[in-house]
């Protein structure tokens, strides 16, 4: 009859059996099916990296805005994981030079082959943002969405999210929640161009502490902005 659409095939309800047991088994849908879409970029993604989550996407969107970049703006996506905001800014403006990194060997080779599935150029390399061995720039902008998870923080957590994406890239000490951000507002210091900024996303239970890390190490402009949700998730910053 009109309408009515044909059975299955054994073959089509066996693959929706396995992604039914598979979603049973806390396995996000974006492992399943192999991609997530951020910025309109079709995104791969696999346990080496995070899953790009909606807010990141306003990281882009702050960076994309902000005054006075020169046209062939230099930009340091720090923790670059998925690649997401990086190719994401290189499609935008492709005349601008855009470097990744991280420390995960796994997520830059997932990072590279998403560059070259959106035929954006981007200079990745493999750096630990903690260690002082660090590319010197200059840089218009360091944007980063570094691990700020606090271990305590576990317990209110989605089994699929702590048991299947990258501790590496979640969770930091809860003795020292803000080592990524000390580490980039000393990096920045040296790397920024005169005026150069820092977008970062950060924990929202760590936002005034987050705020006085750049503060006291000199930046200007400091400020902190909500995310679509109504939380305080990123600082925008200036050297």
């Amino acid at each position: 009859m009109a309408g009515i659409s044909p059975a299955l095939s054994v073959q089509e309800g066996q693959k929706l059996d396995l992604c039914i047991s598979r979603l049973l088994d806390n396995e996000p849908i974006q492992h399943i099916i192999g991609h997530c879409s951020f910025c309109g970029h079709t995104i791969c993604v696999n346990p080496s990296v995070l899953i790009p989550r909606p807010e990141t996407e306003q990281l882009v969107s702050m960076v994309l805005s902000l005054p006075d970049l020169p046209e062939h703006a230099s930009v340091m996506d720090a923790c670059t994981g998925s690649g997401c905001i990086a190719i994401s800014l290189k499609a935008e403006h492709p005349e601008w030079q855009i470097y990744a990194c991280d420390a995960s060997p796994e997520a830059l080779h997932t990072a590279s082959e998403n560059a070259t599935l959106n035929n954006t150029e981007v200079i990745f390399s493999l750096e630990d943002v903690l260690s002082p061995m660090r590319p010197e720039g200059p840089f218009d902008v360091i944007v980063s969405n570094p691990p700020y998870v606090m271990n305590r923080e576990k317990f209110s957590m989605k089994p699929h999210v702590l048991e299947r994406e990258p501790q590496m890239a979640l969770f930091v000490p809860d003795e020292k929640p803000l080592i990524f951000y000390h580490a980039i507002a000393t990096w920045g210091r040296r790397s920024l161009t005169p005026s150069g900024w820092i977008m970062a996303e950060m924990n929202p239970l760590l936002c005034a502490d987050t705020l006085q890390v750049f503060a006291q190490q000199g930046y200007r402009n400091c400020e902190i902005i909500n995310d679509f949700f109504g939380k305080q998730r990123f600082i925008r910053c200036q050297k």
